[in-house]
């Protein structure tokens, strides 16, 4: 997959980031990649134009608040035209920039067939220890964080909260065609030892402490000399006067030179004996240490951050702690006075360096992130309801799988649905709302925060109500597909309006799945029990000396304990035992929850034919197996209902207060058994009526129209 990449940086005026940056960028354009940044401007930019990659001047290193939105505007505008596949951010301010760009153009995605596929994806690399305040944050906001170092990476995990699962330990590379590697000189050049430390002249770098331990190298080797390579930002140049300054008070004029900025860091290596590190902040990698390694000059380097990961002591340079003249004055002078000592560590340091750090690795695992960041689109579904309705959006899972094949489709849903979906070959993970826990305002904002770190694009809201809106509205995702009409149905981005008159739940699925390009999808429910699931159902039908060719009715005549309005009388089930016993030799099994074995029992005893008792014994993939190894199912408006249309198996509903039209689940055997009544459907949980009208709906069903119906599948 060819993949058109934007990286954003403050500015290429020079340094460890701004060279990964050209190095990157070089690299993806000879593999045949399109590659563009955005930055400020500096001497890097003919460097890169030279290698075929595109850059745009803007000022995205500005920290003005009143500037990022604009700005983010105009990046949004190269992002689609030239539609870019990832977006990566280098640094805080083009992070929060590259942000709302990736913001905008992700919400103006089409997803309807012909539109763009694919929502670009934004991408991070942590560079360095930031400070934990809000403004840092954004660098822990990509698909995936690239990290420089182990030490990084373990920053962004502890200080940021970044899953670990997002994280990608990617140390800097170096192209070891453009240092050549020379063994150190065993005798100084004619004009002495040449020491040299290359870095931003700023007071993390820990100058001071170098200029006062070259001041005690000069009075071993009088024509040393240090150049301290690197340019001092504006705000940086008082710092720089008090290093003159410090270099005339120490007495070493003229055997120290600030030489600014020096893009040609494999020449200027060549010339040079030793390099120093002196950093006293975190060193979040050094690149300047396996450039080194990689000409062949000895390092001597603080312990500071991700130095130790690239710097074995004593075996590939020298380590010393941070704000210590005098342990960097001694290993300084080591190196100068035992050549053996440096020679040996620039060998294995050329070794390290080719084992580890190769541009060519850090390519190839960077492109390996951005295939991975743009070639799925994160979807989430939400159906934080009961059992039954879980069932129901199946076929919309099938759908989504269809339409979008590379997607990883996650799916909210509540403790008891859960069981129902973590076999379904549609989906990529299950995402569990406890309403107990998560039903409050802090339960919500946890669980938000919790679906935000996963990085969703794209949200297909079916519960429709005021959690699952909320819930969406705090994943992040920048499109939230649901229906019109509900209070706060504004938090989506995109919204459907439901028919006035009643619609089965799966036709409406349909319609919102028509806003992502879906039409004609099938509608038939499917579960998928395991092996063990079956096991279960077998042993249950051997324990009741079930025969393999004996003819078996499921009924369940529970359901919800708070919708006592949807039964059907437990003594009319047990006429129905015995007749069905007696006219087709049909053996019974009852079916329920733990919940329900009372009622389960009440059936049990008045019926003369004992059916098999299976209420309580069953979770809901056996309950599936087992209703799969019968030939009809009886029930009312309940889950148990729509587990046996998954199934495939006849079915005969029994519905009294609630509407078919909109909870009958979609099968080609279903016998409907509903009385017309003024008063039906109600929706009422308990039957309001009192006296002869007491539940009129459900006493009006006979025992002999079930009957019939039961019959009629089995003939």
């Amino acid at each position: 997959m060819l993949l058109t990449v934007l990286q954003i940086v403050p500015s290429l005026a020079g340094g460890g980031v701004e060279t990964g940056t050209v190095d990157l960028a070089r690299s993806l354009v000879s593999k045949g990649h399109r590659a563009i940044v955005i930055s400020s401007g500096g001497p890097l930019v003919s460097l890169l134009e030279a290698a075929g990659a595109i850059h745009y001047t803007l000022p995205v290193h500005r920290k003005v608040p009143w500037t990022i939105l604009p700005l983010s505007r105009r990046v949004a505008e190269v992002v689609e035209s030239h539609a870019v596949d990832v977006i990566h951010a280098r640094s805080r301010v083009p992070a929060l920039i590259g942000f709302l760009a990736w913001r905008q153009v992700a919400g103006r995605v089409s997803f309807r067939l012909g539109g763009r596929q694919q929502v670009p994806a934004f991408v991070t690399t942590a560079h360095g220890y930031y400070a934990r305040h809000l403004f840092s944050r954004v660098m822990g906001w990509g698909r995936f964080v690239i990290a420089i170092s182990e030490r990084v990476a373990r920053h962004m995990i502890d200080d940021f909260h970044v899953p670990p699962q997002r994280v990608r330990m990617i140390p800097r590379g170096v192209d070891l065609g453009r240092f050549t590697f020379h063994e150190p000189r065993r005798q100084p050049a004619q004009a002495g030892w040449r020491i040299c430390a290359i870095g931003r002249i700023t007071p993390i770098k820990g100058h001071r402490d170098l200029l006062r331990a070259f001041s005690i190298v000069v009075k071993n080797f009088p024509r040393a000399h240090l150049s301290i390579v690197g340019a001092a930002s504006a705000d940086h140049q008082g710092y720089l006067r008090d290093l003159q300054t410090l270099v005339s008070r120490l007495g070493i004029e003229g055997k120290v030179e600030f030489a600014g900025h020096n893009p040609d860091v494999p020449r200027l290596l060549t010339q040079m004996d030793l390099l120093v590190l002196p950093s006293t902040g975190q060193e979040a990698f050094g690149r300047v240490l396996i450039e080194a390694g990689a000409a062949g000059v000895p390092v001597v380097a603080t312990q500071v951050g991700g130095v130790a990961e690239v710097v074995a002591d004593r075996k590939t340079g020298l380590l010393v702690p941070p704000a210590d003249p005098m342990s960097l004055s001694s290993a300084i002078l080591t190196l100068l006075k035992n050549r053996d000592l440096a020679v040996n560590l620039a060998r294995a340091a050329r070794r390290r360096v080719e084992a580890l750090y190769p541009l060519g690795r850090m390519v190839e695992e960077t492109l390996e992130v951005y295939q991975q960041a743009a070639e799925r689109l994160r979807i989430l579904v939400i159906k934080l309801s009961a059992v039954g309705d879980v069932a129901l959006i199946t076929p919309s899972l099938r759908a989504l799988r269809a339409r979008f094949p590379q997607a990883h489709i996650s799916v909210l849903v509540g403790q008891q649905g859960r069981e129902l979906l973590h076999r379904c070959p549609m989906v990529d993970d299950l995402v569990v709302f406890d309403r107990d826990r998560e039903g409050g305002l802090g339960g919500l904002l946890r669980l938000g925060r919790k679906i935000r770190s996963s990085q969703v694009d794209l949200i297909v809201d079916f519960q429709n109500n005021r959690i699952s809106h909320w819930l969406g509205f705090l994943s992040g995702a920048p499109q939230r597909y649901g229906f019109a009409g509900r209070r706060w149905s504004w938090l989506l981005t995109h919204r459907v309006t439901l028919p006035q008159a009643p619609t089965p739940g799966v036709e409406q699925q349909m319609r919102l799945l028509k806003l992502l390009g879906i039409e004609g999808a099938s509608t038939h429910l499917e579960l998928w029990p395991g092996p063990s699931d079956k096991e279960r159902a077998a042993h249950l039908l051997k324990e009741a000396w079930i025969a393999e060719n004996q003819l078996i009715v499921v009924m369940h005549p529970g359901g919800s304990a708070e919708w006592l309005s949807k039964r059907w009388r437990p003594e009319r089930y047990a006429e129905l035992i015995d007749q069905l016993a007696a006219q087709a030799k049909v053996r019974v099994i009852l079916t329920g929850s733990e919940d329900e074995r009372p009622l389960g029992e009440q059936i049990y005893q008045a019926a003369k034919v004992k059916p098999m008792m299976a209420v309580g014994q069953t979770s809901l993939n056996e309950l599936a197996a087992l209703i799969h190894r019968a030939h009809v199912f009886v029930g009312g408006d309940t889950a148990a209902l729509h587990i046996a249309a998954a199934m495939g198996i006849p079915l005969v509903a029994l519905f009294g207060s609630t509407d078919p039209v909109r909870h009958l689940p979609p099968s080609p055997r279903v016998k409907l058994l509903k009385m017309d009544l003024p008063c039906s459907p109600c929706y009422r949980r308990v039957c309001p009526r009192t006296g002869s009208g007491h539940m009129e709906c459900m006493r009006s069903i006979s025992v002999e129209s079930v009957r019939e119906a039961v019959l009629s599948h089995l003939k």
